[in-house]
């Protein structure tokens, strides 16, 4: 126990969660090698010494933890403000968290939730363990949002994917293109998966082969990412005529690269993107996009963790899938 009057230290916490001083500097570091019942731990005595973070987090009982891949992305805007909308109405408080791989991070997230006393956590994030996200939940109660992993059991609210991206793409088939091209975000998340497995169906009930050379990845969100993809994609002699385009962002680097290489939309080149954000109406012609109910995502997400806060839902989680809209533009 702490002298009254003076300040935690680091051998304070180690001695009060029972582990080395070691342990508790890589939990503080973001180190890896760290159990999550040990960061667990860590984290409690933390907030049960006040070191740190933790007199902040005796006013934060109400506090839920809304983990995203990054903060940069608009995609998240409408989400955000549903989460904020919805925990208003429940007298909660919503922090953001920027946190891209949450396996690797786990420990510290353990840590971050136990010093504030987070009363529950809104998963945005990609996380392909399940047992990462059963650990997580076993120190607040968590709710998948977007983006969920269909091994675990715990609550989500997302949409259907791969209905989405098989209506999309048998838009283009409609519209008389036959080379249609998809770019993609990155593996590890599951709507990409999704996204990819309806464009595939959709494909194969038309008779179509699948190309792979019209399918292409975006690894890192970004515009000058998706630029180098889109061009790439374009500059081709054997380019397609139509490209689906797994986000608004990966649209426009598609507008630019279709300029760029003398191609026009939608004569030469059909495009449909998804989220339906400013960014498909930012640039001419403006493009047809698969609208996701952002902001309903958002509330239900953060109404269903609300439920399990309070007890609810005794029947079992509960797991959402709400219904998208395809919205027509200029673009096909």
């Amino acid at each position: 126990m702490k002298t009254r009057g003076t300040e935690p230290t680091i051998h304070d916490v180690a001695r009060e969660a029972g582990v080395s001083i070691a342990t508790v500097s890589r939990v503080l570091n973001d180190s890896a090698g760290v159990r999550p019942d040990t960061a667990r731990r860590v984290g409690e005595a933390m907030e049960a010494l006040g070191y740190a973070h933790g007199r902040a987090g005796r006013s934060c009982a109400r506090l839920v933890i809304a983990v995203l891949p990054n903060l940069n992305n608009p995609f998240y805007s409408e989400i955000i403000l549903g989460l904020q909308t919805s925990a208003k109405t429940h007298g909660l408080e919503v922090l953001l968290h920027a946190e891209a791989n949450v396996e690797r991070h786990a420990a510290r997230l353990c840590a971050l939730l136990s010093m504030t006393r987070a009363c529950g956590v809104i998963m945005l994030s990609p996380v392909g363990s399940a047992a990462v996200l059963g650990n997580l939940n076993a120190v607040a109660p968590l709710v998948q949002c977007a983006e969920y992993n269909e091994e675990s059991p715990l609550p989500y609210v997302g949409v259907d994917d791969i209905a989405a991206a098989r209506s999309a793409t048998e838009t283009l088939l409609h519209a008389g293109r036959r080379r249609i091209a998809l770019i993609n975000g990155p593996d590890k998340y599951k709507y990409a998966r999704h996204r990819r497995q309806g464009y595939e169906e959709a494909l194969r009930s038309a008779g179509l082969e699948i190309e792979p050379l019209l399918m292409a990845s975006v690894t890192e969100m970004g515009f000058d990412s998706s630029m180098a993809v889109a061009n790439q994609m374009l500059g081709s002699s054997a380019h397609p005529d139509a490209i689906l385009a797994a986000s608004d962002m990966y649209a426009a680097a598609v507008v630019k690269a279709a300029a760029t290489n003398g191609l026009r939309i939608p004569q030469d080149l059909s495009l449909i993107s998804f989220d339906n954000t400013y960014i498909s109406q930012m640039h001419h012609p403006s493009v047809t996009s698969v609208g996701l109910p952002r902001f309903q995502l958002g509330y239900t997400a953060m109404e269903v963790l609300a439920e399990r806060l309070k007890g609810g839902a005794a029947g079992g989680p509960r797991q959402f899938l709400l219904k998208t809209e395809l919205v027509l533009r200029d673009s096909v």
